[in-house]
């Protein structure tokens, strides 16, 4: 029998429970940067953005790009707080290439967002053919791990954090359970040498990299029509990893979805798969198959401040309610096999109406924005007018083609979560161009940025940091009719303020979101102490079910899920959860 691996991207989070001690090390993890003890091997993640980027695989041992390299990576220290590392082979001068933009990258990224503990980017460049031969796909870039952050203030437990925010935000700053880096970033080679044009390679003499691929880099010859800067590239895929990533998609109808193909035929009619949801809860027993689905995950941070406009019924819905909704949607272990999980889903009016109304809206042009959540008044978003004016909510990217497009080729691995991912294509050309769903090529970062800014007024902050001063005073000391001066020098710490404009590549609207979800910024310093408001979900026995099903079973072999045989690991109020992207099962 011929079994066809089927590679895909599913949003799953694998859930850990926490309890008194850590059972397990960090090599005997799912993977070596991993802290999630686990007797199965998970596979890989991954993104694709149509002609332009994707998100990827997570931990080190989940994507196999880390095996794909025998030299250590290249290290450099941006800051005290941002670490880059990169993986490349390639091509030594090519790889010092790739390495400057990605310092470039990091250093656009430490200039505008402040951060109390160390985070660290890890880059892998190489032909992507090595791996699941996407080969029209630019890059990728996905958090290392996730978290639900329990009994902080600082955040919501009913939704999950992306590892490098986690790590702002509790105390467990030393904690073995981070994996040992925070954003992984992959790069293809293959798409830089797809555009290499042989017969306009000029002066090269045909050893190493040739010269004029699809990636521009400082220092080269004017940028190319059909070039994107690498820059720009890289720092678009550390904005996914830092958490603007979402978990609703159309798991179910997706025609590169595997979950579309193991239903096709078998649910009428075949449109009532177009539904909008959450992230399954789900498994597979063995390497053929079939595959289990039990329930739906909790939501990204992300999500929590999207609402989306119901064109049918002119209302606009706080899509949160609707994930609770579904969140208490699930099934028994017995009814969990795919084709019975959706016959009872579809056969719940109320929970499958909302999903397929959730679907038809995102189908439609600018249904989706992105609420920012309320300023403070030392926040440039309150004192400066046109920030105040401009950044109430952001539109993100929806319409046909994100959703149901079959004609978008380059899209070569199923990327769920990416449609509302993205700004509206109208902030191309703005301040906030950076988060469109497609690159803009022939222009550099540096240009991008000039162009953006030069239609908004000037955008002014300030920074206040503390200063060391010498302060010399006189004392004079009199004794009978002589008196003696002397000089005295001590060392007081004041407040210094210094007033910035502000012209990044990370636009006031993108800084904004990453803001909202619970970053500290320069527009915006929060130091990590502003207590959120804490959204209320139902109880409901899915909880429990979800929460219990398939943890530590040793009856029967598991190998894809979006959970694992979880062992405890430690007695700290937060709770592990790894995305895995890129599931491969069989299909006979």
């Amino acid at each position: 029998m011929y079994h066809k691996p089927l590679f895909i991207i599913l949003l799953l989070l694998l859930s850990i429970l926490t309890a008194h001690a850590q059972d397990g090390s960090e090599e005997d993890s799912t993977s070596s940067s991993s802290p999630l003890p686990s007797s199965t091997q998970l596979p890989s993640t991954s993104e694709t953005n149509g002609a332009d980027e994707s998100t990827q695989p997570v931990n080190e041992e989940l994507n196999n790009s880390k095996n794909l390299f025998s030299t250590p990576p290249r290290i450099s220290d941006i800051t005290e707080t941002v670490q880059v590392k990169l993986y490349c082979e390639v091509d030594k001068e090519f790889c010092g290439k790739v390495e400057h933009s990605l310092k470039l990258a990091a250093a656009s990224f430490a200039q505008v967002v402040n951060l109390k503990n160390k985070i660290v980017f890890q880059a892998s460049y190489y032909s992507f053919c090595k791996n699941t031969c996407s080969n029209n796909t630019y890059g990728w870039g996905t958090p290392s791990s996730q978290f639900t952050l329990i009994s902080l203030n600082e955040a919501d437990s009913n939704f999950i954090y992306p590892q490098a925010l986690a790590k702002q935000l509790t105390l467990f700053t030393d904690s073995s359970n981070w994996a040992n880096y925070d954003v992984a970033i992959d790069i293809n080679h293959d798409m830089y040498m797809n555009a290499v044009n042989y017969d306009k390679t000029g002066d090269w003499n045909g050893t190493g990299i040739p010269p004029m691929g699809a990636f521009w880099f400082s220092n080269d010859k004017p940028i190319e029509d059909y070039q994107v800067d690498m820059e720009y590239l890289i720092l678009h895929q550390m904005i996914h990893g830092l958490g603007m990533v979402s978990s609703w998609a159309p798991y179910f109808s997706d025609t590169n979805s595997p979950f579309q193909k193991l239903l096709k035929g078998l649910i009428a009619p075949e449109d009532s798969l177009k539904v909008m949801t959450p992230s399954p809860y789900w498994f597979v027993r063995h390497s053929t198959g079939p595959a289990y689905v039990t329930g739906f995950q909790p939501n990204m941070i992300f999500d929590k401040f999207l609402n989306l406009i119901i064109p049918a019924r002119n209302e606009t819905k706080w899509l949160v309610d609707y994930s609770f909704d579904l969140q208490s949607f699930c099934v028994k272990e017995n009814d969990a096999f795919i084709v019975n999980f959706m016959n009872s889903f579809l056969n719940n009016a109320t929970q499958s109406a909302r999903a397929k109304t959730i679907y038809v809206s995102m189908a439609q042009p600018k249904t989706l924005s992105f609420q920012f959540a309320a300023t403070c008044e030392r926040s440039a978003y309150y004192t400066d007018p046109y920030l105040n004016q401009t950044y109430r909510s952001i539109q993100l990217m929806t319409g046909p083609n994100i959703l149901e497009d079959t004609t978008l080729t380059e899209e070569a691995l199923y990327r769920p979560g990416i449609s509302t991912s993205h700004v509206d294509d109208d902030y191309t050309g703005t301040p906030d161009f950076l988060m469109t769903h497609k690159f803009h090529r022939g222009k550099t970062l540096q240009q991008l940025v000039e162009e953006a800014y030069t239609n908004v007024p000037e955008i002014k902050y300030n920074i206040t940091q503390k200063i060391y001063v010498n302060v010399t005073t006189v004392h004079n000391t009199t004794v009978g009719n002589h008196t003696t001066s002397a000089n005295v020098t001590t060392t007081e710490e004041r407040n210094q303020t210094t007033q910035y404009v502000y012209k990044y590549a990370i636009g006031p609207g993108i800084l904004r979101i990453l803001e909202t979800i619970g970053y500290s910024t320069v527009l915006t310093d929060t130091n990590y102490t502003t207590s959120v408001i804490k959204t209320k979900k139902p109880y409901t026995d899915c909880d429990d079910s979800n929460n219990n099903n398939y943890y530590a079973r040793d009856d029967q072999q598991v190998t894809a899920s979006s959970k694992s045989d979880a062992k405890h690991l430690f007695s700290v109020p937060i709770y592990l959860h790894v995305f895995v992207f890129i599931i491969s099962f069989c299909i006979s």
